[in-house]
């Protein structure tokens, strides 16, 4: 009898989440429409994609759907710093929200393999012409709280044509790192709740991101950096900061 009810609240759980699913993306599309036809500004859209957006990036995991999550997550990172939409990225949000609407129907979910590919098919936004860059099929997970910091190290890492997944939050990279293994880690030294430093150490000693090259952004001085991998690259904030990101690039033979 037990079993019975169990599968009756699963499906009821299911039930539920598509339905939220279907009703957070009906708001997307239509948002996305109203932009497209100006009945709406892009700022005014914006706000109600982001409201969106965060609601179904925290629903994901919660519902057994963390590929939703992922997807979301980077839908956010796409939409950072954006102060209107025009016809490209607005066409982009809405790849996005087809993907969600897909992976929500699926019975089982991808695996690690399956969910990189789906992934690195998502839009990239570029803040500049990208006709002179080779876009690359590398994927660095920045993992920084500042936002001024995340915006200058994104851009030289864009300019090389890499895709960029800016994540504030290391305990919600460490979530995204395992399910979908990028192919380098940048953090920030200093950060809330887990710095830098045992944010690499952390990923190293789990085999599915051991592999994983990492870099600690940083104005530490040496002595301050005991416990940083040895194998870890180190980028300075300051003068070298362009540079030190280059060196670690060629470092791990990733340009």
């Amino acid at each position: 009898m037990a079993e019975v009810d169990m599968d009756e609240l699963l499906e009821q759980l299911k039930s539920e989440f598509s339905d939220y699913i279907s009703d957070r993306l009906s708001s997307i599309y239509a948002t996305l429409d109203q932009a497209k036809t100006g009945e709406v500004k892009g700022g005014d859209a914006l706000r109600e994609l982001r409201r969106e957006i965060h609601s179904l990036k925290g629903s994901g995991s919660t519902f057994g759907y963390p590929i939703v999550s992922l997807i979301a997550q980077r839908l956010e990172t796409y939409c950072s710093d954006l102060k209107d939409l025009d016809e490209k990225q607005i066409a982009a949000i809405q790849t996005f929200a087809d993907r969600i609407a897909e992976m929500a129907e699926l019975e089982e979910q991808p695996d690690i393999a399956a969910t990189n590919q789906i992934i690195r098919r998502l839009p990239t936004r570029f803040e500049f012409d990208i006709t002179d860059v080779e876009v690359r099929d590398v994927e660095i997970m920045l993992v920084t709280p500042n936002k001024l910091v995340a915006r200058k190290a994104a851009g030289e890492l864009a300019a090389c044509g890499f895709r960029v997944n800016i994540v504030s939050d290391p305990i919600e990279a460490i979530s995204i790192a395992v399910r979908m293994p990028p192919d380098m880690i940048i953090a920030s030294a200093v950060m809330d709740g887990l710095g830098g430093i045992d944010l690499i150490r952390g990923l190293r000693a789990m085999s599915v991101t051991s592999h994983v090259p990492a870099a600690l952004m940083t104005s530490m001085g040496a002595d301050q950096l005991k416990g940083v991998p040895a194998d870890a690259g180190v980028i300075r904030l300051g003068a070298t900061f362009g540079d030190d990101i280059a060196a670690t690039i060629t470092r791990f033979n990733l340009g």
